[in-house]
Parts: C-alpha cells; structure tokens; sequence
C-alpha cells in the first residue's frame, strides 16, 4: 500500500514538473517574440525617420538651390504671368491653392521646376537628391512688390514665397518647405556693378536674401 501510494506522488510531482516547465518555456517564448515585436517597430521607426529625414534635406537642397538661383539672376525683374513666361513659371499671389504642400507630384511638375535646371533654358546645372523617389521641385510667387524709393531702398523690391518639394526613396515620405525672399532690381533694368552679398545687378544698399522659413509638411 505505502509502494502504490509512493509510486503516486512521484507521479504526481512529475507532472508538475513537467507543467512547471511547460509554462515556463512558454513565457520564454511570449518574451522571444516580443523582444522580437519590438525590435521590427523600432527598426521601422528608424527606417521612416531616416526616410523623413531623407526628404527633408532634399526640400532644402532644392529651396536653397531656388534662392541661390533667383538672387543671381541679372536683369529686370521677371514678370509673373498666368502661364509659362520665357520657360519661367511665376504665379502672381492668390494663384496658388491653401495648401500646396498636399497636392500631387504631377501637380508640383506643372507648376513648377525641377531643381537644378535652370528654367530660363533648361541646361541642367547640378543633380540633387539623385537617391530620391521623385526629383526635388520648386514653386515660385509673387507676394508683394514695393516700388522704388520705398522702404529706403534705391530698387524695385519683390517678395517672393518659395516652396520646394522633396522625397525620401519612397514616395511616400514627402517634405514641403516653404520661404519667403526679398528680392532688388535694378529700376531701369539695367546692369550694374554688384557686390559681395547684394543682389546681381542691383545697388549696393539693395536689400536682399531670405526673410524667413518654415516647414509645411
């Protein structure tokens, strides 16, 4: 009788032996898989931050592109026209919609240019963003024009609101980056002597360069 029932109990911790080690290499397992769940969502924060980060730097590169492009150009100031004027698109203000940065890429291509060529004669001058799903592109418009003599300032002033588009490798990370440029002319549209840091073909009290930024999208 003692044999059966020693016989029983061994058998009974036996059980739970092996119940104790079922459920422990269960909660090993539920651990494994998610030190695993955690590990995949930060590798996929990683890669949409950098993806982000991606096209942002293509906005700036295609922005500060815009900028530099707009401030060497010589001559009078270019007139804004319903349509492509002399191959450059200049929207007069209002013409754009509220918020551009959520429109198509085809859409930005119409209305737009792609950075690095320069619009006037489509001679491409630089690559930029090349790894990017979508070519940076930039928008430009009229936002106000002062006449000269106002403000102290010799020339005809423009400002100018200039929005650049761009991609990460996927087209799905997009980044919009708005500024605001001011802008001299020469009044009479005639060339002079420029100077270091002032606007080509302008006086030396021109003033000129970016006034401010901000991020859209």
């Amino acid at each position: 009788m003692s044999t059966h029932i020693s016989q029983t109990a061994s058998a009974n911790q036996g059980g739970m032996v092996l119940l104790m080690c079922l459920i422990f290499l269960m909660a090993l397992t539920l651990l494994g898989l998610s030190a695993s769940s955690d590990t995949i969502l930060q590798n996929k924060l990683a890669s949409n931050l950098q993806e982000t980060e991606r096209a942002k730097q293509s906005a700036l590169l295609a922005l500060s592109w815009a900028e530099k492009w707009l401030l060497e150009l010589d001559g009078p100031a270019p007139q804004s026209c319903a349509d492509i004027c002399d191959g450059l698109y200049l929207h007069a203000g209002g013409d754009l919609p509220p918020h551009p940065e959520f429109e198509s890429f085809s859409w930005w291509l119409d209305h737009g240019h792609e950075a690095g060529v320069d619009p006037l004669t489509g001679e491409r001058i630089t690559a930029i963003s090349s790894d990017s799903a979508n070519v940076p592109v930039w928008i430009i418009e009229v936002a106000q024009t002062i006449p000269p003599g106002e403000n102290g300032n010799p020339d005809l002033q423009v400002w100018y609101r200039i929005l650049a588009r761009g991609t990460g490798r996927k087209d799905t990370a997009v980044s919009v980056i708005e500024s605001t440029l001011v802008r001299s002319w020469p009044a009479d549209g005639a060339a002079v002597a420029t100077l270091p840091g002032s606007c080509a073909g302008s006086e030396p009290a021109a003033i000129c360069g970016r006034f401010a930024w901000r991020e859209l999208r």
